[in-house]
Order: C-alpha cells, then structure tokens, then sequence
C-alpha cells in the first residue's frame, strides 16, 4: 500500500484526466481531449493497479501508456510515466507538494513521445550551437569612431565651387561670377 506523508484529512488531491486525445509534437500537446476532474477520491491508499482500474472505470476505456504531469509545467518539460507502485508513489508525492493537483493523460494510440521530445531538444541544441554571421563579424572587427569636434584636412563644402554641380543646383550666386580668376 502506498503511503503518503500528509494528514488524513487532507489526502484529497485534485486529478484533472485527460483521454480520448492525441499527442502531437513541437511543442507536445495533447490535443482534443475529453476531460474529467475528479476532487472527491482519496487516491492515497491506493496502489497503481487501483488507480488504474478505477482511471479504467472512469474513462471507460484502456491504455497501457498512462502520463501524468503538474499543471504549472509544460508537457514537454514535466512529463512522467505512470507504469507501476514506484511512478504512482511518485506521483501521490509530487502531488501533494505541488498545490494538491496532477493531470493526468492517457495514450491510446502508443505515441513515441520521449522520442518527439529528445527530436525536439535536439533541434534546439543545433540552432543554438549555429553562430550567427552578424555576431561572428561583431565580435571580430572594431570601428574607430572620430570625434565630434575634429578638424578635416579638407573643406567641407569642397564641391562648392564645381562649375558642373552648381549648374545642377539653382543657387543664387552666379556660377559664372566663381569662376571669373579661372581661365578655360
């Protein structure tokens, strides 16, 4: 018998069961489920074949693939296996230190989902390990900034006396009046 730690007057937990769904993966749901949340049951004294008779009754269906997670993780990321005493054991404790509530899932359709998830945090190591071409060039080259207040060797209105750009720009100096020193 499965024992717990908590007082007997608090041994209720709240299951929230989902079946009748599927998983799919990136990022893993469990899609179009039907559900049922069950308040009422003392799961403490039970044992796993207990629990799954009764899940059995409740769902009036059958799976050997049984997970369960809690509320506040993503499937993905808090996933467990629920396959004999020692996972229900550990289910009862996360349970009762986690707000008193687990969902649980089952799979009817033998769905690889510890493999849709190492594929997953696979895919996520790769593009992490990818370096960025802005970032590698980034990392690589500096740039001398000038000063604000510097001194240029040259005029900055150097194109101001260029006889071709000042017929393109209607100024109001006669260009011909620039030039009277240069001779053609």
């Amino acid at each position: 018998m499965v024992s717990s730690q908590c007082p007997t007057d608090q041994n209720f937990i709240v299951v929230d069961f989902h079946y009748n769904g599927t998983f799919a993966p990136n990022p893993l749901v469990y899609f179009d489920p039907d559900k049922q949340s069950v308040r009422d049951v003392d799961f403490s004294p039970f044992e796993y074949k207990e629990f799954m008779e009764f899940l059995q009754k409740l769902t009036r269906s059958r799976s050997k693939d049984i997970y369960f997670c809690l509320p506040q993780e993503s499937l993905s990321q808090g996933i467990h296996t629920l396959v004999n005493d020692g996972d229900y054991k550990e289910f009862l404790d996360l349970a009762y230190a986690n707000e008193r509530r687990m969902k649980v899932y089952m799979d009817h359709y033998n769905e690889p989902i510890f493999e849709w998830i190492e594929e997953k945090e696979n895919e996520d190591q790769d593009y992490n390990c990818e370096e960025d071409e802005d970032s590698v060039l980034s990392d690589t080259y500096s740039v001398d900034h000038e000063e604000d207040d510097a001194e240029y060797p040259f005029p900055a209105n150097k194109t101001m006396g260029d006889r071709f750009l000042n017929k393109l720009c209607l100024h109001t100096v006669n260009v011909d009046d620039l030039y009277e020193d240069v001779e053609p």
